[in-house]
């Protein structure tokens, strides 16, 4: 995969991840450098986990070869990966569930949780980019910038504006996703019949 299909990948899952934060960042009293930094670490360090051990579970040798000897289906099969995720983002949004937007005190532990669940549809596309047979190290530095972007942009954006924004993160990185697997259907599936 080149980089820009990565990028626009990681793009998408991590607006996932910006969803949640706004919520947090819209509970703020005061955004606070500490927090804001532990909250960063916990989401990125999840992300680029996940997104790594998705790829590394394609790396195990007998799915290797098995991915060398059925490439196409294979490929099919990230095509489904990228379409399910943007589907599901999408109905997230569509779903738009209300939150309490009272002020509190955001715990390392709701971030954990909150981070893990994200970091579900990260191992889901590491897969996905294993399949593909991406290098590793350009998937993991994408999503370990964008996410520190992502969580900086959601925090601040929760805090100014509220926690109506999540709504346009779901839509646009659901969106991304069902593009990425277009592009792959077009781009590598076309070529590999």
């Amino acid at each position: 995969m080149s980089l820009l299909e990565i990028i626009v990948i990681s793009i998408g899952l991590s607006l996932d991840v910006f969803a949640v934060v706004v919520c947090y960042g819209a509970v703020l009293l005061k955004v606070e450098r500490s927090k804001l930094i532990k909250i960063i670490l916990i989401f990125s360090l999840w992300q680029v986990g996940a997104v790594v051990a998705g790829c590394w579970i394609m790396r195990i040798p007998y799915l290797s070869d098995a991915v060398s000897v059925m490439r196409p289906l294979w490929q099919l099969f990230t095509v489904i990966i990228f379409i399910s995720l943007g589907i599901y983002m999408l109905y997230k949004a569509w779903r738009n569930e209300p939150i309490l937007e009272r002020l509190s005190d955001v715990r390392a532990g709701q971030v954990c949780i909150a981070a893990c669940f994200t970091g579900i549809d990260a191992v889901i596309a590491g897969v996905g980019f294993g399949f593909m047979r991406t290098i590793i190290t350009p998937v993991a530095l994408s999503m370990l910038i964008i996410t520190v972007l992502v969580v900086i942009g959601g925090i601040y954006t929760g805090y100014r504006l509220g926690y109506e924004q999540k709504t346009k993160a779901y839509n646009i990185g659901g969106l991304l996703l069902l593009i990425s697997a277009v592009n792959i259907i077009v781009k590598y599936m076309a070529v590999s019949i």
